[in-house]
């Protein structure tokens, strides 16, 4: 249980308001000096910020957490760097043919108990499967490893 003074109720609200629009991370959310000011709030934004770390750290929350598409992003960076076997292809494109396919993924209802790094690490392997034959059962270690299996 966490106690409050009542002159620090308005900065929890507003900072549990920050903190839910960051959790969504389709939201817009405007600065914290605007929602400041168009709350009304009596405190300043740097105070707002401090009372958000506060509620973190009490919750013990860390906002950033990794997801698929930050796996993908990593994997896009190093696929140049591939083996040069592999067919010349606009790396662009090719980043937006893996990131529908995650998102097609990430929209199955099956797929949504496996880590989002797992699905990352499959796609690119099928992936690599199609472009060179044989490259699986070199990654099935790193599969493996990514799901917590031995």
């Amino acid at each position: 249980s966490l106690q409050a003074q009542l002159k620090y109720l308005q900065c929890i609200a507003i900072s549990c308001l920050v903190l839910a629009a960051k959790t969504n991370e389709a939201e817009v959310i405007p600065s914290v000096q605007t929602l400041a000011v168009q709350s009304r709030c009596k405190h300043s934004p740097a105070e707002i910020l401090r009372m958000e770390r506060i509620i973190l750290d009490k919750l013990q929350w860390d906002l950033y957490t990794e997801t698929p598409m930050d796996f993908l992003n990593i994997v896009s960076t190093i696929w140049p760097h591939l083996p040069p076997r592999l067919p010349q292809r606009n790396p662009s494109l090719h980043v937006a043919l893996l990131t529908k396919q995650l998102q097609h993924c990430m929209a199955c209802h099956q797929l949504v108990q496996f880590k989002g790094s797992t699905l990352v690490l499959v796609i690119i392997t099928l992936e690599l499967e199609r472009q060179i034959p044989g490259w699986f059962p070199v990654i099935t270690g790193l599969l493996k490893k990514s799901t917590g299996r031995k």
